[in-house]
């Protein structure tokens, strides 16, 4: 399997940029052959003058360093930096660039005979690990009082010294906004999903053990406001430097936490000025009166197009903006199929999620009129985890228990319900509520739901999160079982599944066998009467022998079929990881490409102007973000897939994995494994030749897989 980008690559020279990202094997012996002479070239430079790879200082790149950024420094004469000890931390204060340490760590120095263990290093220790637990749990608890789109996008909210001041700030008062410029994209996404629940006085953790995918969670002004109050009341400045104890500031904070993620202006902006299109971007819909008095169902107003000649290339047709917001004042809702292709905000929110749920997470928006109580789609239930944000108006959701355990976490949607089946068939509804802006509600997949916009002239907005779709078990084990059948069936070491079937065996096999041995309760009633004729016309001596001679039979068959059934299910547990490899490789493709921060893009290949975008030796580097890429193995080959191309509409972009031999798997192991806030520098990875750690480590960079950081002066050792 080759990159596409990687064979483009290839024709690249590696003395241009010290690595490239072309085919490492078609260059191996030239190496090899310059290996000497690059040596000796690096034992007579100059001292603290000369570029480390070349020998000239005119081509040494000037490390340009973010004011807002802090980074470790490598300091001469270490050859690792024990990076547990790093604190990063976003200072606004200045221009000034701090690294702060562990007051009660130091750095320890490594020699380069030490390097193969020199990951050991970074491991913690359980107390290590449980003060870090420790300390992101407090920091949780104070910064989830901030709205989403201030966890979201801290440096925009920043609030300087003199302002603080001004609004009566308590002196050296932590600004929330400057700390949660300095947590981990984990650790965000855990106060980003903590920030959702607030209202509700529940953690994560709780939702996970009572609510997910079990019951519904209602987050509601009317059903949470007595704990909101009381809670104002003693809030944390930190959270809320000017704050209001009263009934009216508390629930405006309320109603105002989902603000600036979308309105119906921007939807407004949205159709005006970018190219929507019926099906694809958009969707027209209304639960209404059908004609002929057959009561009430869901029609669709898109305008689709003819059908092509091929049926790959469906044509969208684009919808005009008059023709939508007349459907719209006649009573339709609009559906946004893809708000977050032109929304930074909700990509935001989506790709921080899916670090919280390590699902895909995707989003639809629906806009319906007020005026009068009006509905865009039939009862149903959906096969995803839903999670309705009211954003803007009212509307009025009832939800149902699922009908049955077989439509319990269905693996697809349900058709549309009619208003007499839901009043026939389903249970009173579980909740029956009005939600407002702020307003929250979880459904696991198979509970069945409606709304409707309630008599009030403003109209309502909501968007639908959507995660878990097609991961269970059984998508799981769908990619394991094949396989582990063909793998059994072609084993070298046994002919079990591909000897014959018993001769004959359809004789004394089969359901109306069965029913001749008092079994076959299921079975229809037609082939029970049948059956039981042929069995009353036999004698008994007869019956007795033919019974006795086929249970024999049949235990037999059964007894070797689940030997053979065990063979393959001790197969398909050997094939565990790699069967999550390959659902692992899917997320990578149906996922969001990554949100990065201002702080974090400064450190990627976005910005080489800032970071220096060339390798070397003693650079400092790690994933851009955790679980942006993935290390296979496939035919022999190393293959690192990546979500780093991916485009913010689903699997418009196919995956580019990047190959690599064998033995590089060590090194890029060490790369995408190393996440923040750690580091690790090139010359440590586990890798024989340090030209091919620093080719190896450009190509993941030039991709924009790796942060990485670097000193001024990259022959700083």
């Amino acid at each position: 399997m080759t990159n596409k980008k990687r064979s483009q690559q290839e024709s690249q020279a590696v003395g241009d940029d010290g690595g490239g990202g072309g085919s490492r094997a078609s260059k191996k012996r030239a190496k090899k052959r310059q290996q000497k002479m690059l040596m000796q070239k690096k034992q007579s430079k100059s001292k603290n003058s000369e570029n480390p790879m070349t020998g000239d200082t005119s081509n040494d790149v000037a490390l340009k360093t973010d004011e807002n950024i802090k980074i470790p420094i490598d300091d001469k004469n270490k050859s690792k930096v024990d990076d547990r000890h790093l604190n990063i931390c976003i200072e606004k204060q200045g221009k000034d660039v701090e690294v702060r340490r562990s007051k009660d760590k130091e750095l320890k120095t490594i020699s380069d005979t030490t390097k193969e263990t020199s990951n050991d290093t970074t491991m913690e220790t359980s107390n290590d690990l449980a003060d870090r637990e420790n300390e992101e749990e407090a920091f949780a608890q104070v910064l989830c009082e901030l709205k989403p789109l201030e966890i979201l996008f801290p440096q925009e909210y920043t609030v300087t010294e003199s302002k603080r001041d001004d609004e009566g700030s308590i002196d050296n008062e932590p600004d929330p906004y400057e700390l949660m410029q300095s947590v981990t994209s984990r650790m965000k996404a855990d106060i980003l999903f903590r920030s959702l629940l607030l209202p509700a006085g529940i953690t994560p953790e709780i939702f996970y053990l009572e609510y997910w995918e079990k019951k519904p969670l209602l987050i509601s002004q009317s059903k949470n406001m007595a704990r909101l109050h009381a809670k104002q009341k003693d809030t944390d400045r930190v959270a809320n430097p000017v704050h209001d104890s009263n009934d009216t500031a508390t629930k405006k904070k309320y109603q105002g936490r989902f603000d600036g993620l979308l309105s119906k202006k921007d939807i407004k902006q949205l159709i005006s000025n970018q190219v929507m299109r019926y099906g694809k971007d958009l969707n027209i819909t209304n639960y209404c009166e059908s004609t002929g008095g057959k009561g009430k169902r869901r029609i669709t107003l898109d305008q689709l197009a003819d059908s092509p000649e091929d049926d790959n290339e469906l044509e969208y047709i684009v919808a005009d903006s008059k023709d939508v917001w007349s459907n719209f004042t006649n009573g339709c809702t609009i559906r946004l199929l893809c708000p977050h292709k032109y929304n930074d905000r909700i990509h935001s929110l989506l790709s921080t999620l899916e670090d919280e749920f390590g699902c895909m997470v995707g989003a639809n928006c629906y806009l319906t009129p007020g005026g009068s109580p009006n509905q865009g789609f039939a009862p149903h239930y959906d096969d995803i985890e839903a999670f309705v944000i009211q954003l803007e108006g009212y509307k009025h959701w009832k939800v149902y228990p699922p009908m049955s355990k077989q439509e319990t976490l269905p693996r697809e949607s349900s058709r549309d319900f009619t208003e007499e089946e839901v009043i026939k068939d389903m249970e009173m509804p579980m909740i029956d509520v009005e939600l407002g802006p702020g307003d929250l509600l979880y459904m696991p997949r198979g509970w069945i739901h409606q709304a409707t916009s309630c008599r009030r002239e403003h109209h309502s907005l909501h968007l639908t999160i959507s995660a878990m779709q097609n991961w269970a078990w059984v998508d799981l084990l769908e990619l394991i079982m094949p396989e582990a059948i063909e793998a059994v069936a072609q084993s070298r070491e046994t002919t079990s599944l591909r000897s014959g079937l018993p001769r004959n065996f359809l004789s004394y096999m089969g359901t109306m066998h069965e029913q001749n041995l008092g079994g076959g309760d299921d079975l229809p009633e037609g082939l029970k009467q049948i059956a039981s004729k042929i069995k009353s016309d036999l004698s008994v001596d007869s019956k007795e022998d033919i019974d006795y001679k086929k249970v024999e039979l049949q235990n037999a068959f059964k007894a070797d079929a689940k030997k053979k059934i065990m063979r393959v299910c001790k197969q398909a547990l050997s094939m565990v990881t790699t069967g999550t490899d390959v659902i692992g490789k899917r997320f990578l493709s149906d996922r969001l490409p990554p949100s990065f921060t201002p702080q974090e893009a400064a450190l990627t290949s976005e910005n080489r102007a800032l970071n220096g975008g060339k390798i070397w030796p003693n650079t400092m580097v790690r994933i851009a973000k955790p679980g942006l890429a993935r290390l296979v193995v496939e035919d022999g080959k190393a293959v690192l897939y990546h979500s780093a191309d991916n485009s913010r509409v689903y699997h418009e972009h196919p995956l580019s994995p990047m190959e690599f031999e064998i033995d590089d798997a060590p090194a890029l192991e060490m790369l995408i494994t190393t996440i923040e806030p750690h580091w690790i520098c090139v010359r440590d990875l586990i890798h024989g030749d340090i030209e091919d750690k620093m080719e190896i480590t450009q190509s993941l960079y030039d991709e924009g897989i790796l942060a990485i950081f670097q000193n001024e002066n990259p022959d700083a050792c």
